[in-house]
């Protein structure tokens, strides 16, 4: 049960390569998906995640084509080299854990929006503070102060 076989335990080229780009993606999509759940509308959210998605899903489909080319390019590659059916599933089937990812992350911050909301609500009168009122100038054509 405990055995280890050193020959799959060590890092192949095929990680080298993909664990960087696929680092990145992860890191694009983390701070698009974070700023999603910032943000209020929709707008602005919808199109921040759909770049956090593609990042991610791209990122795990060229991460894994340059992976195996290169564990490929080795002398005398072991067979899992050749087993690259992860990119075609990578491509076709890569959204949904990407979805998954950004929208989890997504959730997590409008959550975490929400009880900070909760916790320091602002009095019900107080207005929009930034807009400072008028004052009293004698201009006969002068708003009147509300």
């Amino acid at each position: 049960m405990g055995e280890h076989n050193e020959k799959t335990d060590a890092m192949t080229p095929y990680h080298d390569i993909f664990l960087p780009i696929f680092g990145l993606g992860c890191a694009v999509a983390l701070m698009a998906s974070l700023v999603a759940g910032w943000k209020s509308g929709c707008l602005w959210p919808g199109a921040l995640l759909l770049i956090g998605v593609a990042a991610v899903w791209a990122s795990m489909f060229i991460g894994s084509d340059l992976g195996y080319r290169a564990w490929q390019a080795i002398p005398n590659p072991p067979e899992e080299a050749f087993s690259d059916a992860s990119v075609m599933g990578a491509l076709v089937f890569g959204w949904f854990p990407s979805g998954v990812f950004c929208l989890t992350i997504f959730a997590v911050v409008r959550v975490i929006k929400l009880i900070i909301r909760w916790a320091n609500p602002t009095p019900a009168g107080s207005g929009n503070p930034a807009t400072p009122k008028p004052i009293e100038t004698g201009n006969p054509y002068q708003q009147p102060n509300s």
